[in-house]
């Protein structure tokens, strides 16, 4: 692969007006931009203007540092949810993108799942799916690669015992199933995948990329195949995958949520972006050759946390495919992509961690000549998301520091009192709940969407569990988020272990010694906006709510009997579990069969240990 050098820019790009796609929906790309960019715009704008309007009176000192933080978290809210407006404008008026392909039967396609000191059964399990999947649709030129670069001796052992075991139970007519591992981990991801490319990557033309927790139907397969070989400008598509499997009410939930708000979502994004959409690094296929010869992940320069390896690589092979010219394209359509999300919260908090160092890294990519505005819009997202966290606590404190000190600004802002006030809070909530509100509206609609949610009682009943919860994990995601933040600043990098996929509970002394110091934080929040001003107290009081109560809710919500029990009342039930698909089904069967793994004897069939 060519390293990439990121001085200079890469060759000039495509754009879909010079070139018309398959793929391109109706309408000029200046209209889909204006359509994303003008309505943020004058909600973050129309914003700022009333609450400069309804505390003209004010001589507070902080009164224009409040209103450039409360500018900037306008700006961030209305960014966050004018997507799922607009797919919902979208899907209704018949304007979003809906495109099926058919494999020409001439291209060779390699899935590789990419793992690290993962558990070999259910890795295996879901290859053997898979492979039993493409097999029975016919996809001849699909080989499968498990990438391992595991490094413990007794887990590697137990990786090629499960593949040896695997190897006896596939058919000799079904594809190639090919282990191997490198004897380094270097680059992680990104260094097992290269080294896939410089060794196989001239015998395919596209690689399926999956992580090892993905599932993805032979259906789904095929048609992005296809959709590669009907796009020839196409270097990536993604499909969106959705979380399934996990029984902890936490895991539950946002199962739920991803399911019901992310279509709608993702159909606004597509709508603006067209080809110059994102990559999530799995669930995707990649055309092989501009990926080697655009794609190569380079050390940034500078010490960790903000130089070294870049850890976030997805959003960066993106901007470098789409700056050299070749489209990159997310699909809104549901399809048989799935993935597995952290059971509790303190796995989940620990997977943003390391995606937040990833994100803060790309500050130093902004700049970069080779990418398109589009692609230093999709890194300035990623990094305003977790700078966002921050810029809220300074927000509270100022008004906290403002209304000690006598300060109006405060009550003036929070106190109704006329048209401005109403149309700052009609502003403010649309844009943070107008997406969900719409998502469940266009699922209650129909009697059969909602009856994949568990029918209309069900379906109201788990939209408003998942509100509560929200404001819960949203608290708690703010002061993580800013504490990660800090952390960098100051120097602290972080380890990027492999990621648990099990359904782990928590005891009540982790929970504590996780959330304490967030609990705490909540504590002397309200009682400073109690004293200071009990107006803004009152405001805030979900928020505080969330932080107060961090340790049970986020205990509670990581036990099995919890989940459970909200199953059995029919909440937070997802379509796939309405009516499961053929692919998961066939993975719950074969999760259920244990395979060995002690050391076998390694199959003639089997690739070796590869070095870097």
């Amino acid at each position: 692969m060519k390293m990439q050098d990121l001085r200079h820019s890469l060759q000039p790009s495509l754009s879909l007006i010079e070139h018309l796609r398959p793929l391109a929906g109706r309408g000029p790309m200046w209209a889909r931009r204006m359509a994303f960019a003008a309505p943020v715009a004058i909600i973050a704008g129309l914003g700022t203007a009333l609450a400069i309007h309804i505390t003209a009176g004010v001589d507070d000192v902080l009164r224009w540092p409040l209103l450039v933080l409360v500018a900037v978290n306008l700006f961030y809210v209305a960014l966050v949810g004018w997507p799922g407006i607009l797919g919902f404008i979208v899907r209704v008026t018949g304007h979003g993108l809906r495109r099926q392909g058919t494999p020409s039967g001439l291209s060779r396609t390699a899935l590789l799942m990419p793992i690290h000191k993962e558990d070999p059964h259910a890795v295996f399990a879901a290859i053997e799916v898979m492979a039993r999947a493409v097999a029975e649709a016919g996809l001849v030129h699909t080989d499968v690669f498990v990438l391992s670069d595991t490094q413990d001796p007794a887990i590697a052992a137990a990786e090629a015992a499960a593949y040896a075991a695997l190897q006896t139970r596939l058919s000799p007519q079904g594809p190639a199933v090919m282990y191997r591992r490198r004897t380094s981990n270097a680059g992680r991801k990104v260094g097992n995948l290269a080294e896939f490319c410089a060794n196989h990557g001239a015998r395919y033309d596209y690689m399926m990329v999956l992580d090892a927790d993905s599932l993805m139907g032979a259906g789904t397969i095929a048609s992005m195949i296809g959709m590669m070989d009907q796009n020839p400008r196409a270097g990536m598509i993604q499909s969106v995958p959705y979380p399934v499997a996990r029984d902890t009410l936490f895991a539950r939930v946002q199962q739920f949520s991803a399911r019901l708000y992310t279509p709608l979502l993702v159909e606004g994004l597509t709508f603006w972006q067209q080809g110059d959409g994102n990559y999530w690094g799995h669930n995707a296929i990649v055309r092989i050759a501009p990926f080697m010869q655009h794609c190569a992940m380079p050390v940034l320069p500078g010490p960790e946390p903000w130089g070294g390896e870049i850890l976030c690589h997805d959003v960066v092979e993106a901007g470098l495919m789409r700056g050299a010219g070749w489209d990159v394209w997310v699909l809104p359509e549901v399809m048989e992509s799935y993935e597995a999300l952290p059971a509790n919260m303190v796995d989940y908090a620990s997977r943003e961690r390391r995606w937040c160092q990833g994100n803060l890294q790309h500050i130093g990519l902004l700049r970069h000549k080779g990418l398109r505005p589009v692609g230093r819009f999709h890194l300035g997202y990623g990094v305003l998301h977790y700078v966002a966290a921050p810029l809220v606590l300074a927000l509270l404190a100022l008004a906290v520091i403002d209304a000690a000190a006598g300060g109006a600004f405060v009550p003036a802002l929070l106190t109704a009192g006329g048209a401005a006030h109403i149309a700052l809070a009609a502003l403010l909530l649309g844009s943070l709940y107008g997406g969900k509100v719409l998502s469940l509206g266009y699922a209650l609609a129909d009697d059969d969407r909602a009856r994949s949610y568990g029918g209309r009682p069900q379906l109201l009943a788990s939209a408003a569990g998942e509100q509560l919860a929200a404001l819960v994990f949203s608290a708690v995601l703010i002061v993580l988020y800013a504490g990660y933040v800090l952390d960098l600043v100051r120097g602290r990098t972080v380890r990027w272990e492999s990621q648990a996929r099990d359904n782990r509970g928590l005891s009540w002394a982790e929970g504590w010694l996780r959330f304490r110091g967030t609990t705490a934080i909540g504590v002397l929040l309200a009682i400073a906006m109690g004293w200071s001003s009990p107006v803004l107290l009152a405001w805030c009081m979900p928020i505080l709510a969330g932080l107060v109560l961090s340790v049970p809710a986020i205990v509670l919500s990581s036990r099995l009997d919890a989940g459970r029990a909200a199953r059995a009342a029919g909440l937070f039930v997802t379509p796939e579990e309405h009516a499961q698909p053929a692919i998961l089904r066939a993975l719950a069967r074969s999760l259920g069969a244990p395979i060995a793994v002690t050391p076998a004897p390694v199959p003639a069939g089997m690739l070796a240990a590869a070095g870097d």
